[in-house]
C-alpha cells in the first residue's frame, strides 16, 4: 500500500524532531548531517506541494531544538535564526535569482564565510563588559551559559574603548582540529569519553555544569555578526561590521572573501572546497551573505532563516559499499589493526578500497562482517573508515568476525611499519620512500633500522627492480634533505608509543635536547600537560633501551641536525607575529619552513588578511603574492627568511628594514 503524503509528513516530522533533540539537546546525533538534510528537504518539498500539511510545529518552521533544562532559559533580544541550505550550483543560482529580483537584477555582492562546525552563541555586552551568553536554543529562547563562556580565553571579557556601551554579537564556538585531537588524546589517557566529532565536543564542553571543565578544554570562538549593525554610525555593509568587530577585540574569520555575482561566488565556493582539509578547523560548507545591510533588511526573513543568506553545503564525504574481506595489519608498535577490504568506491575526492576498523572493540561495537553493506567516510588525507553497517542489507547467513590473536612474521612487519612512519611526510618527510620501496629494502637486507636509511647508496637503489638512475638520485637527495630537521619532527619520527605531533612538540619545548629528554624521569615527564603515567613510562622506557641509545648516536653520526626549540609561551609573549607562506622553496620543504618559523615565534596561517604581518614567498607564487601587495603587507623572499632562521637578524629587524 502506497504511503499517503499525510503519513509521510508525520513520519518525517517525527524523525526530524528526534534527530533535532539528539543533536541540539543531548549533543549525541542519531543520524549524520547528510541524512538529516535529505529528510529535511523532502519535508520542505512535501509541504510546498501540499500546503494543507504545513503546521506551526513542523521542523521546517523552527530553529534547532528546545533549550536544555540543565540551564536557565532566556529570550533572545531578536530571534537567532538558522540558515537555509543549498547543495548544488542550481540551488545556489535559485538563491541568487531571488536576491537579484530585489536588486534591480544587478549582480549582488556577497560576503563569503567558512561554515564552521560548532555551536552558535549570542554574546551581550553592557558598558563594554560581557554580561550574558546564550546558545541558539529554539531560536527564540536559549540556554544561559554565561559562566562557561567566561572561561574561554578567546572571548573578550571587556571590549576596547572604541566599543559602544551596549552591543550584541553572534558567532560560533568550536575546536580547531589540532586542539580537538589533543583533547581526545587527553580524554583517552584519562580513560574518559572519546568525542566522535569536534561539534559534539564543543557543544558538550560548553554545556558542562562545572565551568572549570569548560575552561580546561581549548575552545575558541569566531564572531560573524553584529546585531543591528546598521544602527552604528558608518556601518552599511557586513564586511564593515566585521572590521568594526575586529577593532573592538573580537576574533573574526581570516578566511572571509567578497564576491560579486554568482560566477565569482561559485568560484570562491570551489576554492574553499579544494582547500577545506588544509584549514585549521572543520567546515561543512560555505556561507553566502548579502553584503549590503540595507538590502538585507529589505529582503527580510522567513520562519526559520533569513532570505539574504544561505549555506552552500559540501557534498557528503560518505558513500555506501561492500566489505569484501577483513585483513589484519601490524602497526609500528606491534599492535594488530583490522582493515576492511572494500569494493572500490569514489568518496571524498578519491577511490578507496580499504578502510580502518581500528580494533576488535570497534568491530564488535559496529558489528562489521565480511559481505556487509557499509557506509564509509573519507575527508582529505584522513584514513577512510567504516561509519556504520546497513543492517537491512545484511545476508541471513552472516557470521560475526573473529580476529586472530597473532599474525606470521609479526616482528618484521612491525619493523617495516616503524620505517614507513619514520619516512612519512609529517615525520622525516623523505619523499619517494614509500611503503613498497621500504618493504623491498627490508626484504633485500639493505636497511634494518632508521640510521641504515642514511647509508644507502645509488648502487643499492639502482639494483632494485624498476628503479632507474634518476629516481635513485631523487631519493638520495630527499634522504640528504631530511637530515636538516627539527627536534619535534625527529621525536615524532622515532615512533614512541603514544607520542603524537602535539606531545612531540611539548617534549621538545620542555627539554630542548635529546640528552635532557633521555635523562628525564617519569615524574618530570608527568609534569608536562597531557602526559600521564602510561605515556611517561613509554617515553622513559624507550630512551632507557640500549639499542635506542645506539640508534640515536648513529642518526647524529649520519648528519642529522636540528635547531634548539624555544618554548611556545616565551614566543607568544615576546613576538606575536603572523605570516603566510606561498610558492616553492629550494632549501626547505614548506612544512619544515613552517616549523622553523614557529621556533622563532612566528605563527603561520593559511589565509591572507590585514591581520597578517608578512608574506614569505618562494618561486611559482600565485594569487597570494598579488593579494599581499594589494593589502600592503611586507613580502620576504627565501633569502630574507634564511637570515632570520640562521639568527643573523631578528623578526623585528627584518620588518623594520623594509619600512
Amino acid at each position: 500500500m502506497t504511503e499517503s503524503p499525510s503519513d509521510r509528513a508525520i513520519w518525517l516530522r517525527t524523525k526530524l524532531d528526534e534527530a533535532n533533540r539528539a543533536y541540539h539537546e543531548f549533543d549525541d546525533p542519531i543520524i549524520d548531517d547528510a541524512e538529516f538534510d535529505t529528510l529535511f528537504n523532502e519535508l520542505i518539498l512535501l509541504e510546498k506541494h501540499h500546503p494543507e500539511l504545513l503546521v506551526d510545529s513542523s521542523p521546517t518552521q523552527r530553529v534547532g531544538g528546545s533549550p536544555s533544562k540543565k540551564f536557565l532559559s532566556l529570550k533572545h533580544s531578536t530571534p537567532m535564526l538558522s540558515l537555509s541550505n543549498v547543495f548544488d550550483p542550481e540551488g545556489f543560482f535559485s538563491f541568487c535569482d531571488r536576491i537579484e529580483q530585489s536588486s534591480a537584477n544587478e549582480p549582488v555582492e556577497f560576503i563569503v564565510e567558512p561554515k564552521l562546525d560548532g555551536l552558535a552563541i549570542s554574546l551581550m555586552y553592557e558598558n563594554s563588559k560581557l554580561v550574558q551568553a546564550l546558545t541558539r536554543g529554539d531560536g527564540v529562547t536559549g540556554e544561559d551559559v554565561t559562566e562557561n563562556v567566561m572561561t574561554i580565553k578567546a572571548v573578550p571579557r571587556t571590549l576596547t574603548s572604541k566599543a559602544p556601551l551596549n552591543i550584541e554579537v553572534r558567532g560560533e564556538i568550536y575546536f580547531e582540529k589540532d586542539d580537538f585531537e589533543s583533547l581526545n588524546a587527553r580524554q583517552s589517557k584519562l580513560g574518559q569519553k572519546i568525542f566522535v566529532n569536534s561539534r559534539n565536543a564543543a557543544a558538550g564542553t560548553l554545556r558542562q555544569l562545572d565551568p572549570k571543565i569548560t575552561g580546561s578544554r581549548p575552545l575558541t570562538i569566531c564572531i560573524y555578526a553584529l546585531v543591528n549593525a546598521n544602527s552604528i554610525q558608518n556601518i552599511t555593509r557586513q564586511s564593515e561590521s566585521l572590521k568594526f568587530l575586529r577593532s573592538v577585540g573580537f576574533k573574526t574569520s581570516n578566511d572571509t572573501e567578497l564576491a560579486t555575482g554568482r560566477a565569482s561566488a561559485l568560484a570562491v565556493f570551489r576554492d574553499f572546497e579544494k582547500r577545506r582539509d588544509n584549514l585549521p578547523y572543520d567546515i561543512d560548507g560555505v556561507v553566502f551573505k548579502v553584503n549590503d545591510l540595507r538590502l538585507q533588511e529589505s529582503l527580510g526573513s522567513v520562519a526559520r532563516a533569513p532570505r539574504w543568506a544561505t549555506a552552500f553545503k559540501f557534498a557528503p564525504d560518505e558513500e555506501v559499499t561492500r566489505v569484501l574481506a577483513i585483513d589484519v595489519q601490524v602497526g609500528r608498535t606491534g599492535v594488530l589493526t583490522p582493515v576492511a577490504r572494500l569494493e572500490p568506491v569514489f568518496v571524498g575526492g578519491a577511490t578507496i578500497t580499504n578502510a580502518t576498523l581500528h580494533n576488535m572493540d570497534e568491530i564488535m561495537r559496529k558489528d562489521v562482517r565480511v559481505q556487509d553493506t557499509v557506509v564509509v567516510r573519507r575527508a582529505g588525507d584522513v584514513i577512510p573508515e567504516v561509519v556504520r553497517v546497513v543492517l537491512s542489507a545484511r545476508k541471513p547467513n552472516s557470521l560475526p568476525y573473529q580476529m586472530p590473536t597473532d599474525v606470521p612474521d609479526r616482528a618484521r612487519l612491525t619493523r617495516i611499519a616503524q620505517l614507513i612512519h619514520f619516512c612519512s611526510r609529517q615525520a622525516m618527510n623523505i619523499d619517494g620512500l614509500g611503503d613498497k620501496l621500504i618493504q623491498q629494502f627490508v626484504a633485500n637486507k639493505l636497511i634494518y633500522d632508521f640510521a641504515d636509511i642514511y647509508k644507502l647508496t645509488e648502487a643499492d637503489l639502482i639494483a632494485l627492480p624498476r628503479l632507474g638512475e634518476k629516481s635513485a638520485r631523487n631519493i638520495l637527495t630527499a634522504i640528504n634533505s631530511s637530515k636538516d630537521t627539527t627536534l619535534p619532527r625527529l621525536i615524532f619520527a622515532l615512533g614512541i608509543n603514544g607520542v603524537g605531533h602535539a606531545t612531540a612538540q611539548s617534549l621538545a619545548e620542555e627539554f630542548a635536547s635529546l640528552e635532557d629528554l633521555g635523562q628525564a624521569s617519569t615524574i618530570e615527564l608527568e609534569e608536562i600537560p597531557d602526559i600521564g603515567p602510561v605515556l611517561a613510562g613509554n617515553i622513559a622506557e624507550w630512551f632507557a633501551t640500549p639499542a635506542n641509545e645506539l640508534l640515536l648516536n648513529n642518526l647524529v653520526e649520519a648528519g642529522l641536525v636540528w635547531p634548539t626549540p624555544v618554548k611556545v609561551k616565551t614566543i607568544k609573549h615576546d613576538v606575536k607575529l603572523t605570516c603566510v607562506i606561498t610558492g616553492t622553496f629550494s632549501e626547505l620543504p614548506r612544512e619544515l619552513l613552517k616549523e622553523r618559523l614557529n621556533t622563532k615565534g612566528i605563527r603561520v596561517v593559511s589565509a591572507l588578511s590585514k591581520n597578517v604581518d608578512f608574506l614569505v614567498t618562494g618561486t611559482k607564487a600565485g594569487s597570494k603574492l598579488k593579494k599581499a601587495k594589494e593589502l600592503g603587507l611586507h613580502i620576504f623572499r627565501e633569502g630574507d627568511v634564511r637570515l632570520l632562521l640562521n639568527d643573523e637578524i631578528s623578526a623585528d629587524q627584518l620588518l623594520k628594514n623594509q619600512q
